[in-house]
């Protein structure tokens, strides 16, 4: 089918000049596209990719299977919804029935796409057999690497680079710039193998650096003529006034309460029932503070320690309020920024860092339709532990800031932009997974056999959840880095200038006073393990074993806090998510690169830390990797 017929069936537009680019490009690579999209916010780039790979029928009349790969759970929520609408527009024009398997991890959620209709069904398997499958970067190298059941954990590659079930797999990775350290070195490295292998992908970034992916066949849409076109296609088109985006600096504010009080004030200034404002703060607590001043407005909220449900929820109203043209008011965290398809009238954050900053940019005024749209920054400084600007250059990022006048405008912050770096560890550990998985060297066999597969950091995560449903799966899960569990208990300057040994001085100190625990020993939280039984095969996959006193790799196991029904009120709520996290570990020492952290360091009758001899008394303990 031609391209204009294609996209008129599908997303009921006329495709842009970007779009028209991609399209001939993907057709011109005689079956075997590699492309680089350089494109911002706003210009259809996911559509671009996503269509000619759909309209690719071979000799046979079989179609592609395409998996999209996502930096975040976040970005999942928003593209599975864009996905599922263009797979029921096919379906309802007789042009394809699609099956999508929205892949992450302890859950699966599979749409089947007949007759303009998506049938929804919540599993915990799959075998990446249907035509789409979206997943994250993390979720694609677990089982790139054959990780899983041991009967099943080979499918997984095999589908990823083979044809089988007469699919010839199409790989896209989406958002790329999103990725730093540990997980860019795994990407780039995903990237040139999976080039070098004669496989088919496209990367799609607005930021990515030209020099990590110079094996690609680039279509730049940031700068040129190409940019030239687009931005003429999107001024003639139906009523586009501008990409205007005034925006005002409030930088007299004086302590976190100020910023808050501040954020809400101009908020209420510009709710307007028929408008879409966003307001986004750094830290979850203080959402949580601008929530409760603004609940009358009857908010949405969005960040990144709510359940899948939850979010899947609030993207599912903001999708279906913006289609139809009405208001809302979203509170969020830095997960907006790339997880949603957001055209905003009004934005109100805190002063973030410049990426941030243009990422939420883009999704104000998106489709050019607004004449008044404004992005409020208030604050004069960014939070100390997540700054990239340097305090010795916060003054000139403020003042860049205010010299734009009444237009964002986002090259003026490209300066401030460092280069991703990767990890040399994390490379070589790619590298020895490869060598053994799709080169038979069984001299890295034991590295897979501890199943270490180190994605987004070094540090792995924990399940936290509410409790266990039916099979003993997690109830309202999320997943953490172990380390937001444990609490480092730091000896006071006062008890050190009495020269006070630190064993001495901790059994004077109340656990309950540093950790999440009554006086009377009685924990918030509990520990669990699960993990693959290899004699049992799959039936072991959810079989739970409490922690006891041993010493456990975080990397050789399941972790899942549960948190105790009678503390269930303090610590989720049903519209906020994770208010706050349980700490149940003491943050220990360290043995060379590992970081042990002591579980639910003993309590005495007296709700004093209990110790023995020079060592603190715990329920056991685990270790990571901390570089």
């Amino acid at each position: 089918m031609d391209m204009e017929q294609f996209y008129k069936n599908t997303v009921a537009f006329e495709p842009n000049p970007l779009q028209h680019e991609v399209w001939n490009a993907y057709y011109q690579s005689e079956g075997h596209p590699a492309l680089l999209i350089r494109a911002g916010t706003g210009t259809g780039k996911t559509e671009a990719i996503l269509l000619p790979a759909l309209n690719d029928v071979d000799n046979l009349g079989k179609r592609r299977r395409i998996i999209m790969v996502l930096p975040s759970k976040s970005l999942i929520e928003d593209m599975s919804q864009r996905v599922i609408a263009i797979a029921n527009s096919l379906s309802l024009h007789g042009i394809t029935d699609l099956n999508i398997t929205v892949d992450m991890g302890g859950s699966c959620k599979r749409f089947s796409c007949r007759n303009g209709e998506d049938i929804r069904n919540t599993y915990h398997r799959h075998l990446f057999a249907d035509d789409i499958i979206i997943t994250t970067l993390d979720k694609f190298l677990f089982r790139l690497f054959g990780y899983g059941e041991k009967i099943k954990s080979y499918i997984f590659p095999h589908r990823i680079f083979g044809s089988s079930l007469s699919k010839r797999p199409f790989v896209i990775f989406d958002e790329a710039h999103e990725y730093e350290g540990l997980a860019f070195s795994n990407f780039i490295k995903l990237l040139q193998a999976l080039f070098i292998k004669g496989k088919d992908l496209c990367v799609m970034s607005a930021t990515l650096h030209a020099q990590f992916v110079n094996f690609l066949t680039p279509i730049d849409a940031t700068s040129g003529p190409l940019a030239d076109r687009q931005t003429e296609f999107q001024r003639l088109s139906a009523n586009v006034v501008g990409f205007d985006r005034n925006i005002r600096l409030i930088d007299t504010i004086q302590g976190d309460r100020e910023l808050i009080e501040t954020i809400a004030q101009e908020v209420r200034k510009r709710f307007d029932p028929a408008k879409r404002v966003i307001a986004r703060t750094e830290y979850i607590s203080d959402l949580t503070i601008l929530y409760r001043q603004l609940q009358d407005l009857s908010p949405l909220v969005y960040h990144g320690r709510m359940t899948s449900r939850q979010r899947s929820d609030v993207i599912q109203q903001i999708i279906t309020a913006q289609k139809n043209d009405r208001g809302f008011l979203v509170l969020a965290t830095s997960a907006i920024e790339a997880g949603c398809d957001l055209d905003a009238h009004a934005i109100v954050t805190e002063l973030c860092n410049p990426d941030s900053l243009i990422q939420l940019a883009g999704r104000l005024n998106r489709k050019g339709r607004m004449r008044d749209a404004e992005l409020v920054i208030v604050g004069n400084r960014i939070k100390p532990d997540i700054s990239t600007i340097p305090p010795n250059a916060m003054p000139e990022y403020l003042l860049d800031l205010k010299n734009m006048g009444n237009r964002f405008d986002p090259t003026i912050l490209s300066k401030y932009f460092k280069l991703s770096e990767g990890d040399w560890m994390g490379e070589i550990l790619f590298d020895m997974l490869w060598e053994y998985v799709y080169e038979g060297d069984l001299t890295s066999k034991p590295l897979w056999d501890r199943g270490i597969l180190v994605t987004r950091s070094w540090e792995p995560s924990v399940t936290l959840c509410t409790g266990f449903g039916n099979g003993n799966k997690p109830v309202n899960p999320i997943q953490i880095g172990v380390s937001r569990l444990a609490k480092s208990i730091v000896q006071s300057t006062e008890s050190k200038n009495r020269e006070e040994n630190y064993i001495d001085w901790i059994k004077q100190e109340n656990l309950s006073d540093w950790m999440d625990v009554e006086s009377d020993g009685k924990w918030h939280a509990s520990l669990f393990r699960t993990y693959y039984h290899l004699i049992r095969g799959e039936e072991g996959r959810w079989s739970l074993f409490e922690v006891d006193r041993r010493n456990i790799s975080c990397y050789e196991t399941d972790l899942v806090c549960v948190i105790h029904p009678d503390r269930v009120n303090q610590y989720f709520d049903s519209t906020l998510g994770y208010l706050k996290i349980p700490k149940i570990f003491r943050k220990g020492y360290h043995q060379g690169f590992r970081q042990v952290l002591d579980y639910q360091p003993g309590v005495s009758k007296s709700g004093k830390f209990s110790v023995e001899g020079n060592s603190i008394k715990c329920q056991g303990s685990v270790w990571y990797l901390d570089r």
